[in-house]
């Protein structure tokens, strides 16, 4: 039982005996002077240790992550139902209509506000001198980093997010004379973010000392040294700062004691057995173990409904945000070597070849995935979702990483409904750390150590590996990369099919900060694929299969008579209201929301 989950239950009635659980935009009022305060509350460390997990339980908000919301926003996601007129509420992220008054910007800006909130609340709950005797305690310096650890982090992540990075600068749990804040230049914003994380770096262990606390669940100094390296490579005031980003990013792969490892096991990678594997640097833990009498769209009941937004109707998902065409057909066309034994399947006494590659079967359901097990089912293929939308709407591809595929039949079957999944979510994990530190290498002129780092991701999977022949026992793709062409590689094929809809915004923080935002929407525009019927995806189980299907096409694609046949052959085209609609000034960074503006006079001045 990971951290949150022994401690959630606690810490949730002891915040709303003493402090009451924050609503979305009342963050910085909800002192109120003839109740108890955190100075009369914060007594031991058990105290603060019960504050501190309210820190860690604000990382369960939705809204401060809004996985399909960035989805749609980047180039990764379409929302989900009736094309061409979709009716999804992602629509206007996809479309980029999106403004101040916006729901899930408004929320996501709460979100993190209310995390720093938390943090600030530990911080200097620690300092009052109730507290005084418990200084020279190990627990309290351990606590006071992870909370500067996190205080840092969203502080981080709104200075990504919105602005243009002049973000309010919240260094203190309450203060009445403080509350109407000015935003600060994005440089002190920076400034502050790296002191707080360098604290957090000098002072929070490699590893959690105790064996039931998972380090994947609590801040350590890896996760410090990883939200370092990308402070300095997704540094916009300062330009990139490629010599720290490298430092940091090193530390994290090659620093034995932290414990990380790529991971191997590919039924652990995107599954709840997976649950803070060898690679996971910061992952969100979600419980069934908490308070039911929540609903589900309390964000501190425990569950996620990520599953429900990116899984197929067919097994209980709502299907608001899948695969665009390009990324979807990207995943599909994956080479895999055919050196990698893993890449040879024996089932039902017959071996087989793999036609999608490991990496494409972890992230995302395909028609043609005929050896890979989904809801409980034979194989993707046989699970046959791809026709939910039938002939007017077709859906050719989900993404799996926050749906319970590997465990249930159907998300209909979560014990609290399909909006109450348990299932955690990765934020950060090393494959991340060893692309962001091929692109410093690409940036300093090395690159066949890019190229090595890319391929060390490249062979857990059992890819094909990029670059000319250095050993016999693999396959590669014998082209010889230049600076410029490896960066290519890694901008629209390593990263995005890599992490996809992983992170805080990181695709559309990748595109920004690579200055290719109207570039992309360009080229996935000028692209066209065809969706058609798939048949016989399994010959040797004796079924007919009519799954969707994408291929690439132009105008029009001749369909030939035995492995595909033309039922609707729908057109799919991307991108082109993004590429009209996208205003850099509007659209790089989300704008301050109207619940800060209506509430604090300060905010502009």
């Amino acid at each position: 039982m990971n951290y949150l989950s022994k401690n959630i239950i606690r810490c949730i009635i002891i915040l709303v005996s003493f402090f009451g659980i924050t609503s979305c935009n009342n963050y910085l009022t909800e002192i109120n002077p003839n109740e108890t305060t955190i100075k009369d509350f914060y007594k031991s460390l058990d105290d603060s240790d019960a504050g501190l997990t309210a820190v860690y339980a604000s990382m369960m908000n939705h809204y401060m992550w809004n996985f399909g919301e960035e989805a749609c926003r980047s180039d990764l996601g379409y929302p989900g139902m009736d094309r061409p007129t979709p009716t999804s509420k992602l629509l206007t992220y996809y479309q980029h209509t999106y403004t101040e008054t916006s729901d899930e910007i408004n929320k996501k800006w709460a979100a993190i506000y209310n995390g720093i909130f938390k943090a600030n609340q530990v911080i200097h709950g620690l300092q009052f001198e109730s507290m005084a005797e418990f200084r020279d305690d190990p627990r309290w310096a351990l606590q006071m980093a992870e909370a500067r650890f996190f205080r840092g982090l969203f502080h981080f992540y709104a200075h990504q997010a919105f602005n243009n990075g002049e973000v309010i600068i919240r260094d203190t749990w309450v203060d009445a004379n403080d509350m109407y804040k000015k935003v600060s230049s994005a440089d002190s914003v920076i400034k502050f973010v790296r002191e707080d994380l360098h604290y957090a770096y000098a002072h929070l262990p490699a590893k959690h000392a105790s064996s039931d606390i998972s380090g994947a669940a609590r801040a350590t100094k890896g996760s410090a040294a990883m939200i370092l390296g990308n402070s300095f490579l997704f540094d916009f005031v300062e330009g990139s700062n490629y010599d720290s980003a490298a430092y940091y990013y090193s530390d994290v792969i090659y620093n034995g004691e932290y414990g990380y490892a790529l991971e191997m096991d590919m039924n652990k990678i995107f599954t709840t057995a997976g649950a803070f594997n060898s690679e996971s640097i910061l992952e969100v833990a979600y419980s069934n173990e908490v308070r039911t009498d929540l609903n589900n769209w309390d964000e501190i009941n425990g569950q996620n409904r990520w599953a429900a937004v990116f899984a197929p109707q067919t097994f209980g998902g709502n299907r608001q945000s899948i695969p665009v065409g390009w990324v979807a057909y990207a995943y599909k066309s994956e080479k895999v070597d055919p050196q990698d034994t893993r890449n040879t399947v024996e089932l039902d006494g017959n071996s087989y070849q793999r036609n999608i590659s490991m990496r494409a079967s972890a992230m995302m359901a395909l028609a043609e995935d005929d050896l890979t097990p989904y809801y409980q089912l034979g194989s993707v293929s046989e699970a046959d979702p791809f026709r939910a939308g039938g002939a007017r709407s077709p859906e050719f591809a989900y993404y799996k990483q926050f749906s319970n595929h590997d465990i249930l039949d159907t998300e209909r079957n979560l014990p609290l409904g399909n909006q109450r999944s348990a299932k955690n979510v990765v934020v950060n994990r090393l494959s991340e750390a060893y692309l962001n530190l091929a692109e410093c290498k690409i940036k300093m002129g090395q690159v066949n150590e890019a190229i090595n780092l890319i391929n060390a991701i490249r062979g857990r999977w059992g890819l094909e590996l990029i670059g000319t022949q250095v050993d016999g026992s693999k396959t590669y793709d014998g082209v010889t990369y230049t600076a410029s062409t490896l960066m290519d590689h890694l901008m629209y094929v390593e990263k995005p099919l890599e992490l996809s809809v992983e992170g805080h915004m990181t695709r559309w923080i990748d595109l920004r900060r690579w200055g290719i935002i109207k570039e992309n929407f360009q080229r996935i525009s000028s692209q066209n694929y065809w969706v058609i019927h798939f048949k016989d995806a399994r010959t040797y189980s004796g079924k007919t299969l009519w799954n969707c299907s994408i291929i690439p096409g132009g105008d029009t694609h001749p369909f030939p008579d035995k492995e595909y046949t033309a039922r609707p052959n729908y057109k799919i085209v991307d991108g082109e209201a993004a590429l009209m609609n996208y205003i850099p000034s509007l659209h790089d960074f989300y704008p301050i929301p109207t619940s800060e503006l209506s509430t604090n006079p300060g905010v502009k001045g």
